[in-house]
């Protein structure tokens, strides 16, 4: 069972547990967490649903329900037309939000990046091997090398994405890599979320997000993983 597996069954019942899903966890420090917080939230979600109903609610809805209906036609007439307003607005909303996904898309990366703080414990090199081996999870074939310097890698989802997210250790503090797979963004984009700055690249055929403290190495990480990704400006021109 990988990590994509697992997060889909604790989704659909977070307090059913296979024995699967039980040696997976044991295994996955990522799962482990993501598992406690989805206790967290049902435990809480719960306490929110017991809430007694106040006194006299049947009457006022009734009442409320009766005062509706005895109004004149005029009112309703007018209504409709501020209802029908509004479904316009909201349509016209949802088009130009469906046109620029940027923001959406920067507050789930640096959202799934903060839920894991697992990732940044190590320092040392993961072997290349695994690294590749999250890759192929996500059926992405590399074309070049991979960068040096990756010390965690896994095959998370973020929400509808599947990524392989990645930590790569620097002078200037770690550097948070995610690559999604099968995904492509319209275009490049820079952007801050409080104290993280980051940068998403359509890179082949996904999106190469970039997020840290400090962006000083993003050039740099960008070209190396381009280079991994597509591999040489030769080669790929040569491939067109």
């Amino acid at each position: 069972m990988n990590c994509l597996e697992y997060r889909r069954q604790l989704a659909a019942d977070p307090r059913r547990e296979s024995p699967e899903m039980l040696e997976h966890r044991r295994e996955c420090p990522g799962c482990a967490a993501h598992h406690a917080r989805a206790l967290g939230f049902e435990l809480q979600l719960r306490r929110s649903l017991t809430v007694p109903a106040p006194d006299g609610l049947a009457e006022r809805i009734l009442l409320a329900q009766a005062t509706a209906e005895r109004r004149d036609r005029g009112s309703q007439r007018r209504y409709l037309g501020w209802a029908m307003t509004a479904a316009v607005l909201l349509v016209v909303a949802v088009g130009v939000i469906g046109l620029s996904p940027g923001p959406a898309f920067a507050d789930a990366m640096v959202e799934h990046m903060q839920r894991e703080p697992e990732s940044f414990v190590s320092r040392l090199a993961m072997p290349e091997s695994e690294v590749l081996r999250r890759f192929t999870q996500r059926g992405v074939k590399l074309a070049g090398p991979l960068p040096p310097g990756i010390s965690y890698a896994s095959p998370c989802p973020v929400g509808s994405y599947l990524s392989v997210h990645m930590v790569m250790p620097q002078e200037e503090g770690p550097i948070t890599v995610i690559y999604i797979a099968h995904h492509r963004e319209g275009a490049r984009d820079d952007f801050r979320k409080a104290d993280v700055v980051g940068r998403s690249v359509p890179m082949a055929d996904g999106t190469l997000v970039m997020m840290a403290a400090n962006g000083a190495r993003f050039d740099a990480l960008e070209s190396a993983w381009r280079q991994s990704l597509e591999g040489a400006a030769d080669q790929v021109a040569g491939a067109r």
